[in-house]
């Protein structure tokens, strides 16, 4: 397994709709860091728990085996060829135009923080987190598979994954962090990033998808 693809997966991963989506989601409520901190620990957990499920179940498959294993080309072509349209899907939505939304009346803000509301949108966070990340993205099933018919002991291939989902979830570790070292300033910053975020996400995503299905087509090519 090559350090640099491994990597090169883990920071593709980043770019899950699904998992960005989520973060401009949490990065809305009114105090991020619970529900962001929910989201990491459903999200790692769920993860996690499935990669090495899916790893040690692999790992001594037949067609993982041998000088030229069956499965690189027919997993690497069919992971590009999904993230290849999910890319042309996104970016075509994208391109809908947006309808008009009427002006929200203007309410009162309210001027205490409601525990009950807090403690909901927490619970959610953590629901979300295991049900969108039950079954793996393209990216993760390739690093998975690659792990799987990897020369290392049991340990380094559990840790391999640990890892992999820890790159995975930066976009949601990088706002908690900020939060516990610099609150004010992250708390300044944030709203700034969610702007920015919201307006690019969709962009961000598509050429990660679009940039990594094309490298894993030619791989699974050349592998065959």
């Amino acid at each position: 397994m090559s350090l640099a693809e491994f990597l090169l997966l883990a920071v593709l991963s980043i770019f899950w709709p699904l998992l960005i989506a989520m973060v401009v989601v949490a990065l809305r409520a009114p105090r991020p860091l619970p529900v962001l901190a929910a989201l990491l620990a459903a999200g790692l957990l769920t993860t996690t728990a499935i990669g090495w499920v899916i790893v040690f179940s692999l790992q001594d498959a037949a067609f993982l085996q041998g000088s030229r294993p069956p499965a690189n080309p027919a997993v690497n072509i069919t992971a590009g060829a999904l993230a290849l349209l999910a890319g042309i899907v996104l970016r075509g939505r994208s391109r809908l135009p947006v309808p008009a939304q009427p002006e929200p009346e203007q309410k009162p803000k309210e001027s205490r923080w409601q525990p009950d509301r807090m403690i909901e949108s927490v619970r959610l966070a953590f629901v979300a987190g295991v049900v969108l990340n039950i079954v793996p993205g393209v990216f993760p099933l390739v690093a998975l598979k690659n792990i799987a018919q990897a020369s290392y002991g049991n340990p380094t291939k559990a840790l391999l994954v640990f890892v992999f989902y820890v790159i995975m979830f930066a976009s949601v570790e990088i706002p908690i962090l900020g939060h516990l070292v610099a609150p004010e300033a992250t708390a300044r910053m944030v709203g700034r990033f969610n702007d920015w975020l919201d307006r690019s996400w969709r962009s961000l995503c598509v050429w990660a998808l679009l940039g990594g299905g094309v490298y894993l087509v030619v791989r699974g090519l050349l592998q065959l």
